[in-house]
């Protein structure tokens, strides 16, 4: 058992793998037992000397194991000490350990050339981009399928290749992701990233806005801030990840936090109209929302831009629905709600307070 013991810490010694209380028992049974001590200098003694100990590993090999089956033959030396003498025993360990280190080697050179190939290896990414008033289906390599909303943008590799699945989205998409959990789906955001395994979840991620949502239908998913990588949050079915990164009074009002989970927002409690998928269907649906936020999902239904010439016109409140409505009626439809004046010029609308405008 000793013997064992010796022949498992010298390997682990020569390899650098030896961890510090194993390198304190080496130490000491070098220490107590002479022929330890010789054989362990014997070795670092051949292995220093050599530019290349591996390049005749495998004459090398074979001489080892020709002495271990001559039973009763006088050993030859195989490395440069003249002084020292092995018995059965110690070839024995020595063919042991250096099996062990040629496998180390040989294991090593193998990840390491496959490791440089890989990244040599350049992937292969595309883009597809949505225009507003517009919306795109796409499917991936794998099977998944991403319903990319208007003026959206996704990054995605020709094939999947390594260990995630990972896509860069720019926007607002719809995804059904195929199953593979070996291989994880993550979506990378500018604010966050969402890890999966196979389910269908929406994500909204645009620049111009002042938050960045995760709506789940089916499965689960994993969300990480990419400000804060240690933090984790699961994502159950029917509930929507909301993440404020603007620096004003919305963040405040969530009590110091910076995100918060919500259930899914119903139109008039109609289980199949999703406020938040609704543009998959080809309908603007909104519950209770400000003229601010709304403006920026009718520029990207109608492919304008709002500019208000009263902040306060900013937070009034909208409930409704748009499918097939023009500009011009989508725009008087909201003036019954809370009257304004607006002037149309090429695609940018001016709002101005009731009675206002000249």
């Amino acid at each position: 058992m000793t013997d064992q013991k010796f022949t498992e810490l010298l390997s682990e010694k020569l390899s650098g793998e030896i961890s510090a209380g194993d390198d304190q028992d080496f130490i000491a049974m070098l220490a107590a037992n002479e022929d330890y001590r010789r054989e362990y200098e014997s070795l670092c003694t051949y292995f220093q000397q050599q530019d290349r100990p591996y390049e005749n590993a495998d004459i090398i090999f074979q001489q080892i194991k020709n002495r271990i089956n001559i039973v009763g033959a006088e050993p030859k030396p195989i490395f440069s000490s003249n002084k020292l003498s092995r018995s059965f025993s110690q070839w024995y360990r020595i063919a042991a350990i250096f099996i062990f280190g040629l496998c180390t080697f040989f294991a090593y050179q193998f990840f390491k050339a496959k490791n440089v190939a890989d990244s040599g290896m350049e992937i292969a990414w595309k883009k597809q981009y949505t225009r507003s008033r517009q919306t795109s289906v796409l499917t991936l390599a794998d099977g998944s399928k991403v319903t990319l909303n208007a003026e959206s943008e996704i990054k995605y590799p020709v094939s999947f290749t390594g260990t995630n699945r990972e896509v860069y989205l720019d926007g607002e998409a719809f995804f059904d992701v195929a199953k593979d959990h070996q291989h994880p789906f993550i979506v990378h955001t500018r604010n966050i990233s969402i890890k999966v395994l196979g389910t269908a979840f929406n994500v909204k991620s645009y620049k111009d806005e002042q938050a960045t949502e995760t709506t789940l239908l089916r499965g689960k998913v994993e969300i990480t801030l990419n400000k804060r990588p240690e933090k984790h949050i699961l994502l159950n079915p029917a509930e929507k990840f909301t993440l404020i990164h603007a620096l004003d009074s919305t963040a405040e009002k969530l009590n110091g936090e910076i995100y918060r989970i919500t259930p899914l927002t119903y139109y008039k409690d109609d289980k199949d109209a999703i406020l938040e998928t609704s543009w998959m269907n080809n309908k603007l649906l909104f519950r209770n929302e400000s003229f601010s936020l709304l403006s920026m999902r009718l520029s990207r239904w109608y492919g304008v831009n709002f500019i208000f010439k009263s902040g306060k016109l900013k937070d009034d409140k909208f409930t409704g629905e748009f499918e097939k409505e023009s500009l011009t009626e989508a725009l008087k439809a909201l003036q019954s709600i809370t009257p304004f004046e607006y002037k149309i010029q090429g695609k940018t609308i001016y709002i101005y307070p009731a009675n206002s405008y000249r």
